[in-house]
């Protein structure tokens, strides 16, 4: 797969049939050579030897030969000559963030976990049934890895994947202007698309580029396409999918962004939405999370307690995004003190220090969330169901949550009364979905952390407000 003004390479494509390719997919995904054993890809461990910085070096920048008089005059002192010297340096550290990474998507299929079956549905849509899609999910479910691992694979099948992101500021023509140049073209529609890129162009005059003078299948997969802010680019987009089908265009569109279904992203016609496949991308099975945390405790040469490995999978609630954010954090509490093994108290520390680093962040969602559960003590249990609710189908309403604390709870004539005190006392931190029937976080990566916070002692707070804290300072100043 191309990505477009990344740093990305395309990987050699296969050389065989696309109907070969497909009839081996399940065995690419599931590691199996042709032999039928078990491949595992060599991922060796991040070395974890120390940086040792002890050793003392004379004043100066090179060390004396001893075969002659010494200069004089001052000389600027090395770090060696300080009368201390440094802690040895841990590589260790350098290997968690690695192993634990959450600031980059996977883009290797063997580090996509819990994946295969939105992959392998992905490509009977695309590759085989040449039907557009829409990939969409919370923020932080591996949204993005799923598109770029289906980039390769589609790639491998013969296709040319070209990936792209959005921004606020995108409209119809900043969405394709960067993919035309890379597509293959024949010579006249290179000499087409130079003329698009020259002026503006609309949907005609980009359809009949991609109709006619595209040669080989491409598929354009536009992420974040959440970000697209103007109402007549995404109704232009829709409107293309509808032309590029019509009129069996070798060119498709993926689009990838958050929603909590198909229409948060396009308002697709009844006559386009034949030809779409809706992939939500739902949360991963616990099992699926505990795998991926200890695959990656192994890469970081780290062991990890069962009890603490089922409190890390847990807390993710389905998201591979928080299991490896958390997983860090627990990670980090043993390196620090010199330890190889992830207990539970170490994942309890972890997560009280992901909890403040998402307060830095996100001070106004958990402004919200905190004055819900300090203001409903008594309703905690099912202000917390919500959370848990949200991680699971994305968007929340009164009836669902009356459902879930029916199965959970056991039936009460006060889950009704509960439920919409929980979503009264919620609806700051809420905003609604496009059908404007359900609810749902506006910092979706936030039902995890109101887990967290309803499961600390006291009323819920992660730490007092700048307010109580200045009212606490200038306790005894003019009766204060």
């Amino acid at each position: 797969m191309t990505a477009i003004d990344h740093d990305f390479t395309q990987p050699q494509r296969s050389q065989g049939g696309a109907l070969d390719w497909l009839k081996a997919l399940p065995r690419k995904l599931a590691g199996v050579d042709k032999g039928g054993q078990r491949v595992i890809p060599a991922s060796p461990p991040i070395s974890a030897a120390p940086l040792l910085l002890e050793e003392l070096a004379p004043p100066g920048f090179g060390r004396s030969s001893g075969n002659g008089p010494e200069a004089d005059g001052p000389r600027p002192l090395s770090m060696g000559a300080m009368a201390q010297p440094i802690k040895p340096i841990s590589l260790r550290r350098d290997s968690i963030y690695a192993a634990f990474n959450t600031a980059m998507p996977v883009t290797d299929r063997h580090g996509l976990t819990g994946r295969n079956a939105e992959l392998e549905k992905l490509v009977e849509a695309i590759v085989v049934q040449r039907k557009h899609a829409v990939i969409f999910g919370t923020r932080g479910s591996g949204k993005t890895s799923l598109a770029r691992v289906f980039g390769d694979l589609a790639d491998e099948a013969g296709c040319v994947a070209l990936y792209g992101s959005a921004n606020g500021e995108t409209d119809f023509e900043a969405l394709f202007r960067s993919f035309l140049p890379e597509l293959p073209m024949s010579a006249a529609g290179k000499e087409k698309a130079k003329a698009l890129l020259s002026g503006p162009f609309d949907v005609p005059r980009l359809a009949s580029v991609l109709v006619e003078d595209v040669r080989q299948r491409s598929i354009l997969i536009i992420d974040e396409y959440d970000r697209v802010h103007s109402e007549t680019a995404r109704q232009d987009v829709a409107a293309l999918m509808k032309l590029l089908t019509d009129l069996h265009s070798p060119v498709q569109l993926v689009l990838v962004g958050i929603a909590g279904d198909i229409d948060g992203l396009i308002a697709a016609h009844p006559s386009l939405r034949r030809h779409i496949a809706p992939q939500r991308v739902s949360p991963i099975p616990t099992p699926d999370l505990a795998r991926l945390l200890l695959s990656c405790s192994e890469r970081a040469n780290l062991t990890m307690d069962l009890e603490a490995l089922d409190m890390l999978a847990n807390a993710a609630m389905g998201s591979p995004y928080h299991a490896r954010l958390f997983g860090m954090q627990a990670a980090l509490i043993p390196e620090a003190a010199g330890r190889t093994r992830i207990t539970p108290a170490d994942v309890e520390a972890g997560l009280a220090v992901a909890l403040e680093d998402w307060a830095e962040m996100s001070a106004v969602a958990l402004a919200h969330l905190a004055r819900a559960l300090r203001d409903a003590p008594h309703n905690r249990r099912m202000i917390a169901l919500a959370g848990v609710v949200a991680s699971q189908i994305y968007a929340i309403s009164q009836e669902r949550l009356v459902e879930a604390g029916a199965e959970l709870f056991g039936p009460s004539d006060r889950l009704h009364g509960e439920a919409a005190d929980a979503l009264a006392r919620l609806a700051p931190a809420l905003v609604p979905t496009s059908a404007g029937e359900l609810w749902m976080f506006e910092d979706t990566l936030a039902p995890q952390f109101l887990l967290l916070m309803a499961k600390r002692p006291g009323n819920g707070a992660a730490a007092p407000s700048r307010t109580e804290e200045m009212r606490a300072m200038l306790k005894g100043v003019d009766g204060l």
